[in-house]
């Protein structure tokens, strides 16, 4: 979930899939690929309580706040208007600096949730969309993967139990396979299939941006303050909401304009305050003409134990 701004919709991942499943006749512009780089894993997660700078909120029952949201394009969100989806990203760490989230409590918000996921040294995330049309000619349940390590990151990305592309970025550079003669090759500035890369690797912010408004409440009812369910392991806090979205393109291209709302479900680890998990079923306005459902499921495991990740020669 690291990479440079994008101001492309996850729509955008129509381009993306499509170029790197369908340019098998195209002869790309490459860079050979030089040794890979060999990622180093900085420390785990700590777990202690003394962090003082991340502030905390005990969720209440208050009834949820609608945000309403605009379209995920704007690449700016201002500071003081809680806008769905500008996906606003932090800048790149800096090769070698030590990533490591602060400490959660059974109050740690969605929010600050996600930052916290954001500042994990490594771990895995999958993802299920259901309904989403990404990838042309390509129906059912698309599960892209990323596994994290630091700044390096890789994805890969099945449909119907079958691999669709995989993809590096190693450094801040971009490597994906060649649509000639196989194997793998940097995908330098001038390769046509370096943008939708990129695009790729900034799927998972962009969806997280727009599911996890700035200025969304979200609250806890019933069991789920008593802190006490598992989720992938971990002891956790299912949080609540129903998002307006002012524009379903991310969903499908064809569904720019339309609006919808988003039940969302978001799980925060107990101890150390990052998603553990996230489901959202999201439906279209039916006063704008939508009809279409769909729905995205996120599962983070392995904290703390991806290790380095490299190329493959």
């Amino acid at each position: 979930m690291r990479g440079r701004s994008t101001n492309g919709k996850v729509g955008a991942l129509l381009l993306a899939l499509g170029l790197l499943t369908a340019c098998g006749g195209t002869a790309a512009t490459s860079t050979p690929l030089s040794p890979a780089s060999t990622a180093t894993t900085a420390p785990a997660a700590t777990t202690g309580t003394g962090a003082a700078t991340r502030t905390t909120a005990v969720a209440t029952r208050a009834t949820t706040t609608v945000v309403t949201a605009s379209a995920p394009a704007t690449a700016t969100r201002a500071a003081t208007a809680p806008v769905v989806g500008t996906a606003t990203r932090a800048t790149t760490v800096a090769t070698g600096v030590t990533r490591t989230a602060s400490p959660g409590t059974a109050g740690t918000t969605p929010a600050q949730a996600y930052r916290n996921l954001r500042a994990l040294p490594n771990s895995r995330q999958q993802w299920i969309f259901t309904g989403f049309t990404l990838v042309p000619g390509v129906s059912g349940e698309l599960r892209p993967t990323y596994e994290y390590n630091g700044n390096n990151q890789r994805v890969v990305v099945t449909a119907a139990g079958a691999p669709v592309t995989e993809a590096y970025s190693i450094d801040s550079r971009l490597y994906g396979r060649n649509p000639i003669g196989g194997g793998f090759i940097e995908l330098n500035a001038s390769n046509p299939l370096a943008a939708p890369v990129q695009v790729l690797f900034d799927t998972p912010d962009t969806i997280l941006t727009t599911l996890i408004p700035a200025g969304a409440t979200f609250t806890t009812t019933g069991n789920d303050r008593d802190h006490t369910a598992m989720v992938n392991g971990r002891q956790v806090t299912r949080y609540t909401a129903t998002i307006v979205l002012a524009d379903l393109g991310f969903v499908d291209p064809s569904l720019r304009g339309q609006r919808g709302t988003a039940a969302t479900a978001v799980f925060v680890d107990n101890q150390q305050g990052y998603i553990v998990a996230l489901e959202s079923d999201i439906r279209a306005d039916a006063t704008t003409g939508g009809t279409a459902n769909a729905r995205a499921r996120l599962d983070v495991t392995d904290v703390g134990q991806i290790g380095p990740i490299v190329v493959p020669r």
